[in-house]
């Protein structure tokens, strides 16, 4: 999924599509979920993705987010790269896992509905394998009081569901399961 691009000029839109020159200079609109635009003035350069990381640093938070749906992890990937986090997709539990043994990111976002298995079974895997493993938030469309507590019992620091939140929320509440897993750890040493 890419992001809806718009031609403007002095506020009045000239529609999308391929790019014009306008009083020399192009103008382009990029639309993210949380931002009514972001105005951009490039010269013949194509539109990429902006970024809020301060001199060009890496980012500091690495996100693993599971989510077998494309469309809702390009969604999510974007606002959270644009957030200025490191982005990981894994589309099944397996995936994950691999991604876990390779590097292991900061926080979770773990959908339950995946095709190899449920995030449930995921996260009772995570807990067993890796004891130490980072925050894991559930994202998900199932709000059912039952699976709520089935997943917080697995150790699941919040559950949310995906109609009751949107991406710009769940990267605004990040850095906090980040920090609250940094304090733990002080906790334990």
């Amino acid at each position: 999924m890419k992001p809806n691009i718009m031609i403007s000029r002095g506020g009045k839109s000239l529609g999308s599509g391929a790019a014009q020159m306008i009083d020399s200079r192009l103008v382009l609109l990029q639309w993210f979920p949380d931002h009514a635009g972001v105005a951009l003035e490039r010269a013949w350069f194509p539109l990429s993705r902006p970024a809020r990381l301060k001199g060009g640093a890496e980012p500091d938070i690495h996100v693993l987010m599971i989510e077998d749906d494309s469309a809702i992890a390009e969604m999510y990937r974007l606002q959270l790269e644009h957030d200025g986090f490191r982005v990981t997709v894994a589309t099944t539990g397996e995936v994950a896992f691999s991604t876990l043994s390779g590097s292991e990111p900061d926080v979770v976002l773990l959908d339950l509905l995946l095709p190899d298995r449920s995030g449930f079974e995921v996260l009772a895997a995570l807990n067993e394998r890796f004891p130490n493993h980072p925050p894991v938030v559930i994202l998900t469309n199932y709000g059912e009081p039952s699976m709520i507590d089935r997943g917080r019992s697995l150790g699941a620091v919040e559950y949310l569901v995906k109609s009751r939140v949107t991406p710009g929320e769940v990267s605004e509440r990040i850095p906090m399961w980040v920090e609250q897993r940094r304090r733990r750890g002080q906790g334990d040493s």
